[in-house]
């Protein structure tokens, strides 16, 4: 084991070397297609360069892992990571290149770096997981792996005899009748009832055990990962209920103890953390660059209507968290009061009130509320923390004690000023569960790419006006 994981470590070496080469080359090829009597001349500027590609390129493919040598995993994933890390890179080498003033040969000489670097990269990796593919299939650098398995692993254990490009030989498979009767003939199966485990894997020649069947006690399972230990031998657990797992599962330690975490929200703290950044910042420059309109549109409330400039309502946030959030009024001072009386004109269903032509809205409030600009002050709850700019609306207490259990899951992201359901062209007409369910997937797929397609739709919903 210990030859192995040595291997290993090679293996991702030489792939951050090669691609720290690629990169490197792919420069000077940039270089050459505009300025090719400049190409490949080592001077202090391009020495550097160099030194800081090399970091960054080692940096980044131990941190979107891109060196590592998957057995299983899709062209379309590697071409995802390459593209990914070299956009990056690329970004880091343009502001190195300008803080430190080296010369700057251009935007089109970087753009061209990254796109050639891109496609050399994953054109490399191609060729070396086609390489290895192919001598897997032919018997080389195979793992030898040993099953015990029923009915519940059968799926795991066909895939694996299948799929011989992976590299997982099949060295014995220890299971019950049903086992032994249906594989007795394409593997070697031994009857479980009849079979000492620790006899059968200390003369075999075998790599990993993989665990496939269900078990009836936390000591059976103990059992095993010491005799693995003992042996030196890699053991795998495999469960249906592992495949029942749509959420992130992580093994997280408390000091020496092991706890099988499973979440169904963001676990990304990078992007969750430049997440906050965007909003703390634009919401920063919203308040101080549109203080003028902020000003004209306290002026037109206050002319339009007796009453406050802004509306303050009790909303519930992060995980239930309680706070105020703030509009220019749209409505008249009594508006509350005047809901009861209104509720069999309730055009949404579930907890939530919505009505096409409802009275309590004043003249002004109408037409921001079509145009959003009422919300315009939610930027100061987005500045303290309660919200952010793209997120699940904040709904009321009384809303909240009125959800389903599986709607809940909408408070495991800070609320936003926008949503998908803002962002539908539709979203008047859109029932209130199709509602919970779009802010689901808004949970289930975020990324700040994500984000900032919404943000750019916004622009447009409220450029339409359409709003109620």
């Amino acid at each position: 084991m210990e030859v192995l994981s040595n291997r290993g470590k090679f293996v991702k070496i030489m792939l951050t070397l090669i691609d720290i080469v690629i990169a490197c080359i792919s420069y000077n090829i940039a270089i050459g297609v505009f300025y090719p009597h400049m190409a490949w001349q080592m001077t202090n500027d391009t020495f550097v360069v160099s030194v800081f590609i090399a970091i960054f390129w080692g940096t980044l493919e131990e941190w979107l892992k891109t060196n590592e040598v998957y057995r299983s995993r899709s062209y379309a994933y590697v071409l995802y990571n390459c593209a990914l890390q070299n956009v990056i890179g690329t970004v880091m080498i343009t502001a190195t290149i300008v803080l430190l003033g080296f010369i700057n040969y251009g935007r089109g000489v970087l753009i061209i770096f990254g796109a050639t670097s891109a496609t050399l990269c994953f054109v490399a990796k191609v060729v070396f997981y086609k390489t290895l593919r192919e001598l897997r299939r032919r018997g080389y650098n195979a793992r030898h792996v040993a099953f015990i398995c029923d009915a519940s692993g059968e799926q795991l254990l066909n895939l694996m005899h299948r799929r011989n490009e992976w590299g997982f030989q099949i060295k014995a498979v220890v299971g019950d009748k049903t086992i032994v009767n249906k594989y007795g003939t394409v593997l070697p199966v031994y009857d479980i009832s009849t079979t000492n485990i620790e006899e059968l894997l200390m003369p075999m020649q075998v790599d990993e055990l993989i665990y496939a069947r269900k078990y009836e006690s936390s000591e059976e399972l103990q059992h095993y990962v010491d005799l693995c230990t003992d042996l030196g031998i890699t053991f795998r657990l495999y469960s249906h209920f592992f495949n029942r797992l749509r959420n992130t599962t992580q093994l997280r330690y408390f000091d020496t103890n092991v706890v099988l975490t499973i979440t169904n929200t963001p676990t990304n703290y990078v992007g969750l953390l430049l997440k906050r950044g965007i909003d703390i910042g634009f919401s920063a420059c919203v308040i101080l660059f549109l203080s003028p309109v902020f000003l004209l549109l306290a002026l037109i409330v206050k002319l339009d209507s007796r009453g406050p400039v802004f509306f303050k309502q009790k909303r519930t946030g992060l995980r239930g968290r309680v706070f105020e959030v703030y509009k220019f009024r749209t409505m008249v001072q009594n508006a509350e009061e005047l809901k009861t009386k209104l509720m069999e004109q309730n055009e949404m269903d579930g907890p939530v009130f919505k009505m096409t032509h409802d009275p309590r809205i004043t003249r002004a409030g109408r037409w921001m509320r079509k145009t959003s600009l009422d919300e315009l002050p939610q930027f100061f709850n987005v500045f303290w923390g309660d919200m952010s700019i793209v997120g699940p609306r904040p709904p009321l207490p009384a809303e909240v004690a009125q959800y389903e259990r599986w709607q809940l899951r909408r408070l495991a992201m800070r609320p936003g000023i926008t949503c998908l359901w803002q962002v539908s062209r539709n979203r008047n007409d859109i029932s209130f569960e199709d509602w919970m369910r779009m802010d689901m997937d808004y949970i289930d797929n975020w990324s700040v790419a994500l984000d900032v397609v919404i943000v750019l739709k916004t622009i447009r919903t409220v450029l339409r006006a359409d709003g109620k």
